[in-house]
């Protein structure tokens, strides 16, 4: 399967991407804890359960879960004259892209405010009739090539209010999920007559007759795709014990003390070492050029993780007391965005990369304590449960010979908690 590669392009302040190659698409097995796509924590809307004061406004608010590029086209042109000959292509046939969703209508609530402005899509988008892309300078024999089409969009939407201090979706509004294209991409290249190839940008106005993508020097080069998995060892499980006093409410009754005739309260907190990495998402390019390629993947679909376990002390709380995870290395919620740069490796000609990426998750055993007959002695048993503790992501290089070796292509930020988007709850 060849690779996918793009190009961003500049355009009245707009970022346009190009895709060359067609996208790889794995699959994986869920470990405990993952993500279930079909709850909300697993996807990153902005403000999700951030503090917030009585003077938000309950809205719908939107975030991506992933995007593919959808191919509209290729054109190519062959200069065979012994002369250098300016080149210009053209659409053939017109494309069209909508928005679409679960909603009532086809158009989610607040597309044209919260989600085009959060999200940065359209309603529709594509190509038209004699749109060009050039001109472009070939010598003989040169070839030029151009891939067009658009970036499509998953997204996720909900109805966000402010309760008991924070941002949370509201229970009576049903979780939206829906495409929607956002803006146009055009990947051109120029083959000159050893093979090899010359990337080159284009400067993408919005669509309409006769609008022409001019070629700018500017250009830089990623790709993506989708997922596979590996769970650790259970041989090695080594027990984790808080680092720090728990926090705990002095009307809590401990293990043994008197309690009112009813309720369950918290009692402590451990963790498991190793980490899991928690099913991800994955990726392969291959170098075809005839020289040294540094090759920086960026992800297109969101990956994270929310508290996985039974909580019964406090209904209103949805996990164990503030700071209680975090004093075994974990956190309530986190998630990696769509468009992080991960580390780049250096291919040398025919080398291949296979890159892989997901959550960290950290095993817990939380317990807690029940009252009978007004006194603390019901002990919880519990599942194992999860819940995030930083991001991975890992490229496996096979060289022509057939040897592999393995980089940790981890971002820095990502690796290790706190990351940017953890939230407590």
């Amino acid at each position: 399967m060849w690779p996918i590669r793009t190009v961003r392009a500049y355009c009245a302040g707009t970022v346009a991407t190009a895709v060359a190659l067609a996208a790889f698409v794995t699959s994986g097995a869920h470990a405990a804890g993952a993500r279930e796509t079909s709850k909300p924590q697993a996807y990153p809307v902005p403000g999700l359960f951030h503090p917030c004061g009585g003077s938000v406004t309950p809205d719908w608010h939107y975030g991506e879960t992933s995007r593919h590029y959808q191919s509209d086209g290729t054109l190519q042109f062959t200069n065979q004259t012994d002369h250098a000959v300016d080149y210009t292509a053209s659409v053939k046939t017109s494309t069209n892209h909508k928005i679409d969703s679960n909603s009532a209508s086809k158009l989610p609530p607040n597309w044209n405010t919260t989600l085009k402005t959060e999200l940065g899509i359209v309603a529709s988008n594509g190509w038209q009739d004699k749109e060009t892309f050039g001109p472009v300078k070939l010598g003989p024999g040169e070839s030029f090539r151009v891939e067009y089409g658009v970036t499509v969009k998953n997204f996720v939407g909900m109805f966000l209010g402010c309760r008991d201090g924070y941002l949370e979706p509201s229970g009576g509004a049903n979780v939206i999920q829906g495409t929607a294209p956002a803006e146009r991409y055009a990947y051109a290249l120029v083959i000159p007559q050893d093979g090899s190839t010359a990337d080159r940008a284009l400067a993408i106005p919005s669509r309409g007759s006769g609008k022409n993508s001019r070629i700018v020097d500017d250009h830089d080069i990623v790709m993506a795709g989708p997922n596979l998995e590996k769970l650790a060892d259970p041989s090695k499980d080594v027990p984790v014990e808080p680092t720090s006093p728990l926090q705990r409410d002095p009307s809590w009754p401990k293990q043994g003390e008197r309690c009112p005739a009813r309720g369950w309260y918290p009692l402590d907190i451990s963790g498991i070492d190793p980490l899991i990495r928690q099913p991800g998402y994955s990726q392969d390019f291959l170098n075809w050029s005839k020289g040294q390629y540094h090759f920086t993947p960026v992800t297109v679909t969101v990956v994270g993780a929310q508290f996985a376990g039974d909580v019964h002390w406090n209904p209103a709380a949805d996990g164990p007391p503030r700071g209680w995870l975090e004093s075994v290395g974990a956190i309530y919620r986190a998630y990696l965005p769509v468009r992080t740069e991960l580390k780049g490796v250096d291919l040398a000609p025919g080398e291949k990369v296979h890159v892989e990426y997901g959550t960290l998750l950290r095993r817990v055993n939380y317990r807690e304590v029940g009252c009978k007959n007004g006194v603390a002695s019901i002990v919880s048993h519990y599942g194992l449960a999860s819940a995030p503790a930083g991001f991975w992501a890992e490229a496996t290089i096979t060289g022509t010979d057939g040897t592999k070796r393995t980089v940790d292509v981890t971002p820095d930020a990502w690796k290790h908690l706190p990351v940017p988007t953890q939230t407590t709850r």
